[in-house]
């Protein structure tokens, strides 16, 4: 029986420039949400320093509630306060945040305001050991930084989200109790991510031959987490025997990581192989213009990435990396390797480029599955069932 009185929740986030998987989860939500149920007002803390920040106008093309409140250091007062005025403004009952920083501002306003009920989705847990850093120093910041996630994670009503399996996993291992987590993919709207909602504009932009095959990934530009070196690797590789294949990397990256990236690439000979088209919003055309998806991340939670590519029937190949494999079967619904494996990677690579009916026959099983098993309505539902029922 539904209630009477709609849920009034804040979805509470914080981000840089145009996002990425969990702003399309937020905002496509909240647009999605049954409003006889669920009021949702979207929230995201915004660096004032950020100049390209375009999480405002797509909000605005969605026609959602949407706010965002600068903020400029660890803990902002100034932010904190203009929180509580909206919390009090809108009747909030319920607060979900969605990364770090609102997962320690949750706790915060829960303090200040104590009938306000808070949850947390966890959207990525990295499992990093100490070969993973390159000084102690670093290890030791990456693991202080667990140990407030994991308190505060405590402090939240339980169970938390978790987005994949492995994310799950990760969590108990670092001291949640495992009936304290509940798993809830991630899911995407299939009647959008449709390939034919698409245009293959990159190969006219990027000045590419009409036979020049494009392998592609939708990134932040992040050498570590993302593992682009590898992605580089394998462009290397691949051209070895078919050189004129061309290798896309979409997305932007805080400060000079662009630009150290165009600078790797360009010391590897790749200069005229691996091209950088920074942030870009149209993702249907970029995904229409991939022949081939590759993604080579150390890190990940469960990528929208791979599931929009999936949709898109754009065959993908991958890392075995943390929720990935609860996605794709591998050599049914894609190929999977290991992480940092240049020559399997290469050699998935290849395959969907030499045999066009492994690519075809990979694509629609990817899309068959996306449509019966990561299905955005149903995350949707599900997600006001537990707003309903935290609130009791």
């Amino acid at each position: 029986m539904k209630r009477k009185k709609p849920v009034q929740v804040m979805d509470f986030r914080g981000t840089y420039k145009g996002g990425g998987g969990p702003d399309k989860t937020i905002l496509n939500s909240a647009a999605q949400h049954d409003k006889t149920r669920v009021n949702v007002l979207v929230v995201y803390l915004r660096d004032p320093e950020d100049k390209d920040y375009s999480i405002d106008s797509w909000a605005k093309s969605l026609g959602i509630r949407y706010v965002d409140v600068h903020d400029r250091r660890l803990v902002d007062i100034t932010c904190l306060t203009m929180l509580l005025k909206l919390i009090d403004r809108h009747g909030i009952e319920l607060i979900h945040s969605h990364d770090d920083k609102t997962l320690l501002y949750g706790w915060i306003l829960k303090i200040l305001r104590p009938e306000v009920r808070i949850m947390y989705t966890c959207h990525l847990h990295s499992d990093y050991s100490r070969k993973d850093f390159d000084s102690f120093r670093r290890y030791l910041a990456f693991v202080v930084r667990k140990k407030i996630q994991i308190f505060l994670m405590k402090q939240y009503r339980k169970p938390v989200l978790s987005v994949s399996g492995f994310t799950k996993k990760i969590l108990v291992e670092d001291g949640l109790c495992e009936s304290d987590v509940h798993v809830l993919h991630n899911g995407i709207d299939t009647d959008w991510w449709q390939r034919k909602n698409g245009k293959p504009v990159l190969r006219n932009e990027l000045n590419f031959s009409d036979h020049a095959l494009i392998v592609g990934t939708v990134a932040r530009i992040d050498q570590k987490h993302k593992d682009l070196p590898t992605f580089y690797r394998v462009a290397a590789t691949v051209i070895r025997k078919l050189p004129d294949v061309r290798f896309v990397i979409v997305g932007d990256g805080h400060g000079k990581l662009i630009d150290e990236a165009k600078k790797m690439v360009s010391d590897l000979g790749l200069k005229d192989i691996v091209f950088f088209t920074g942030h870009r919003t149209d993702l249907l055309n970029i995904y229409s213009s991939f022949d081939i998806f590759l993604m080579t991340s150390r890190t990940e939670g469960l990528p929208n990435t791979v599931l929009e590519a999936m949709a898109m029937e754009v065959p993908v190949v991958s890392t075995r990396v943390a929720g990935v494999p609860e996605i794709i079967e591998n050599g049914t619904t894609g190929i999977l390797c290991d992480i940092g494996d240049v020559f399997s990677l290469s050699e998935g690579v290849l395959l969907f480029l030499e045999k066009e009916d492994e690519r075809k026959k990979m694509a629609f099983n990817a899309r068959k599955i996306i449509g019966d098993c990561f299905n955005f309505k149903k995350r949707v539902t599900f997600l006001e069932d537990y707003y309903e029922f935290l609130k009791k």
